[in-house]
């Protein structure tokens, strides 16, 4: 049933159950159009983020034919601190609110809502690896918040997933939280650059109840295959991690850096590097956007990148769409572990056949998701 004006305010069901089973989008509020092309239709929901994320949001809402709809303020390009855990912003549709005595959070948290949000977001400031005061502050904070219609944002920085011992802290503090609890990580570049980083977030997913991973990269299926509620696959390059705030971007030639997600060896490459990899070999993809033509076709313009960008969504679909198929526990995991496994192998395939093999590495990430990590 499509939904009315202002049902979302009335919903009683609490976020967890709303948000269950679902992979959502993470794009920027300008892009949310992109995702109602027919190719795309499949899509569980969406995630806005960025500065016109609210608007984008409230005009949004009444076309959305009920699907989940978050709201990211990225609060997280502040650093949390013990005084300070939130950053909470004026502007969410301030017109409609009333006045809370509480103050600013609370009127935020009732503008995400307000502008179609499924639930709101907590404005949590960007933990720095090794702040467990921080740490501590923001989940005291969040039990101040309806645990119903709040989820509890946590942007750990990437470090957080070296030890065994942080992952104690946090599995210990946020578990205390009983709230639906978002993690979304932190770097310069891939936050699960090594194996144990890959294996201490499955470590930490599988501690939690109620948790999430958003803005991230296939990490969300993996965290979603290991009991994770629902997670949030980045559009672009820039939406499949955050960034430290203050840190330097990434280098990319021009203003815009086209990544393809590759259909056999589940890896996102840029342009030219599968351009390298291929030269003149065949580089076929059969996708609902690709339709049979070249992968290698992509440079680093906006319109290829958008393109490649709805290639992306229509690869990992499908993957999205097997995990869903499978019960949550023992049959989901070995669905998740058969698709990376598969993926382990073409490596191996692809090299016998690429121009420049030697260019081609397995990913330490990949090796603990196919089994395959000492």
């Amino acid at each position: 049933m499509t939904e009315r004006p202002g049902d979302h305010l009335r919903r009683t069901r609490p976020a967890w159950e709303l948000l269950g089973d679902k992979i959502l989008i993470h794009t920027r509020g300008k892009n949310h159009e992109a995702i109602s092309l027919p190719a795309l239709k499949n899509h569980d929901g969406i995630v806005l983020c960025g500065a016109d994320a609210a608007a984008a949001a409230k005009g949004f809402k009444y076309t959305a034919d009920g699907k989940p709809l978050l709201i990211d303020q990225q609060a997280y390009e502040h650093e949390a601190t013990a005084e300070e855990p939130f950053y909470p912003t004026p502007g969410l549709n301030a017109d409609l609110l009333p006045l809370f005595e509480s103050g600013l959070l609370e009127q935020q948290h009732a503008g995400q809502l307000h502008n179609g949000a499924t639930a709101a977001l907590t404005p949590t400031g960007y933990l720095k690896a090794g702040d467990r005061s921080a740490v501590r502050a923001a989940t005291e904070r969040a039990r101040d918040l309806d645990p119903s219609t709040t989820i509890f944002l946590v942007p750990l920085d990437g470090q957080w997933l070296k030890t065994v011992d942080a992952i104690d802290f946090l599995a210990r503090a946020l578990e205390s939280v009983p709230h639906l609890k978002a993690i979304a990580l932190g770097a310069d570049r891939n936050p699960l650059n090594t194996a144990i980083a890959a294996q201490n977030l499955r470590a930490l997913v599988t501690r939690l109840h109620r948790v999430a991973l958003i803005r991230t990269d296939l990490a969300g299926l993996e965290a979603f295959a290991h009991g994770a509620i629902f997670a949030s696959i980045g559009m672009q390059t820039s939406l499949r991690h955050i960034s430290r705030p203050g840190g330097q971007p990434p280098f990319s030639r021009g203003q815009y850096t086209t990544a393809v997600l590759h259909p056999d060896l589940m890896g996102y490459f840029k342009a030219d590097k599968l351009a390298t990899l291929y030269g003149r070999q065949d580089a076929t993809c059969t996708c609902s956007v690709c339709n049979g033509r070249q992968l290698t076709r992509f440079d680093h313009t906006r319109d290829d990148q958008a393109e490649a960008n709805l290639h992306n969504i229509a690869i990992w679909l499908p993957w999205v769409e097997e995990l869903q198929r499978s019960a949550p526990g023992r049959e989901r995991r070995n669905a998740w572990h058969e698709i990376c496994r598969t993926a382990y192998d073409a490596y191996q395939e692809h090299r016998e056949t690429l121009a420049a093999p030697g260019e081609l590495k397995i990913p330490p990430w990949l090796t603990v998701w196919a089994g395959e990590a000492g």
